[in-house]
């Protein structure tokens, strides 16, 4: 079976024993706060966070991210940022570059399949016309 090509997050095995962790005031503020990670990993948006998605479960649930330091405030009222998201997860240039090599790497693999293999080049393959075997 190959590598799960799956959109991920990366959650180390000490998170569950960090301070500002187990500092949360209940399960539902933790669990909302690995969701948030993985809003900004899908829609890319490198760490921010705008406030209708941040209070999404509650003014209560925000405020207690935001004095654990989970998540942090901006000048702008309306937005937020998720601390030290880019220390820990991939930037949206990252997840790009990611997806495009994944894409290349498949055209290369039908391309050796179907052309190269069967010795046959095709005018509307670029792998064909670079002479790439």
């Amino acid at each position: 079976m190959g590598k799960d090509t799956r959109p991920y997050i990366t959650v180390t095995n000490e998170l569950f024993r960090h301070p500002k962790w187990t500092g949360l005031p209940n399960d539902k503020t933790r669990l909302y706060l690995v969701e948030l990670w993985g809003h900004c990993n899908e829609f890319r948006t490198d760490g921010a966070v705008v406030k209708h998605v941040l209070h999404a479960k509650g003014a209560a649930v925000a405020k207690a991210l935001i004095a654990a330091g989970w998540v942090e405030t901006t000048d702008d009222p309306q937005l937020f940022l998720m601390h030290d998201y880019l220390s820990h997860q991939p930037s949206k240039v990252e997840i790009e570059e990611r997806i495009a090599d994944k894409k290349s790497a498949g055209k290369l693999g039908a391309h050796r399949q179907w052309h190269v293999k069967r010795n046959k080049q095709h005018p509307d393959c670029e792998y064909c016309r670079d002479g790439i075997v």
